[in-house]
């Protein structure tokens, strides 16, 4: 016999009574309840009765740790991103041009790119791809504006993304999960209309995803892209090919004096990506004026979860939480609705 086989079960309906007795006979859906910008009803509790599906999600709970570069000098981007392995980044983006295979090798001076994922946004994507061979990380289009090259590019026998999915609305996160899916349906058929299996092409993507100080529901909505992607995959037959999301943390307005609180701001931001299952995550640095000490911050945010509080030991640890199931489905419903709009 379970040791909960001994205790009568709590229904929806005892736990409404109870809580209209202690609130004296008012009503709590007048009380208790608020709403979000999203339209949803956030009750003061939840329970099994809701009856929601537990939602796939990756198989491993690992991450990398990203740190973006930016290309203004060669050599100083060089040593940036050497600064940033050194202090245990696995994943550098480099942002901006690449003009010859000599700045390449100049760029990629003392970094061992066969086991660091490296990962390039700039105008020239093909360009980019003709100085490098990469195993693993992305060189990746973001823009329609150019199928053929991108359908090369995707074509070709290369291993890292060609992809990068990202929505330009972050206000809402419905609006932001739909305008993704349609973005990422776009992909699937523009290229496939160039004669590129499906499963090549959601193999070849990556989905950005910038991560707000709304915990919950960050987490919600990146196992509800999850979710969605999947039943999108589905009808194009691919059955063994995950989403694969990079995260980044959002930036605060803040004042001068208010600027350290955004080192735990940023804290929460990365543990709602984490739980929420990134793949990869960027924590922006806190302060843009003293941008080394303010980088290794951003990383060593990521190290303590990791190593002190052992975020990747735990696959899935959001499963079973009532709460956070029951906004999953909720945003999965409301952006699955707009994306059909779309």
């Amino acid at each position: 016999m379970g040791l909960f086989e001994d205790f009568d079960k709590v229904s929806q309906q005892d736990w409404i009574d109870k809580i209209n007795i202690d609130l004296k006979g008012k009503n709590y859906q007048d009380t208790l309840v608020w709403n979000s910008k999203e339209g949803i009803a956030v009750q003061p509790f939840y329970n099994g009765t809701d009856n929601i599906n537990t939602i796939p999600l990756k198989l491993n709970s690992d991450w990398k740790i990203r740190e973006t570069v930016i290309i203004n000098d060669i050599s100083k981007a060089n040593k940036n991103a050497l600064i940033a392995l050194k202090g245990g980044a696995n994943s550098i983006l480099f942002i901006g041009d690449i003009n010859s295979q000599k700045e390449m090798d100049i760029l990629l001076k003392d970094i061992q790119a066969d086991i660091i994922e490296l990962h390039f946004y700039n105008s020239h994507p093909k360009q980019t791809s003709a100085f490098i061979t990469l195993d693993e990380g992305s060189i990746s289009f973001d823009t329609f504006n150019n199928i053929d090259e991108l359908a090369k590019l995707t074509n070709s026998a290369t291993h890292f993304k060609t992809i990068t999915v990202k929505s330009n609305v972050t206000d809402s996160i419905i609006e932001e999960l739909a305008h993704s899916l349609s973005k990422g349906v776009q992909y699937l058929d523009l290229l496939t209309d160039k004669g590129i299996e499906a499963e090549k092409i959601a193999s070849k993507m990556q989905f950005y995803f910038e991560i707000s100080t709304n915990y919950f529901f960050e987490i919600a909505k990146l196992r509800a892209a999850r979710k969605l992607w999947q039943i999108i995959l589905e009808q194009y037959k691919v059955d063994n090919t995950s989403m694969t999301i990079h995260s980044e943390t959002s930036i605060e307005t803040s004042s001068s004096e208010d600027e350290n609180f955004d080192i735990l701001r940023n804290t929460t931001k990365a543990m709602s990506a984490i739980i929420g299952g990134c793949d990869s995550l960027t924590v922006r640095p806190h302060d843009n004026k003293k941008l080394n000490f303010s980088n290794r911050i951003a990383r060593n945010v990521q190290h303590i979860l990791k190593e002190e509080a052992f975020f990747d030991k735990v696959i899935n640890p959001s499963d079973g939480s009532y709460y956070i199931e029951h906004l999953t489905e909720e945003i999965a419903s409301k952006a699955w609705s707009l994306f059909q709009k779309m």
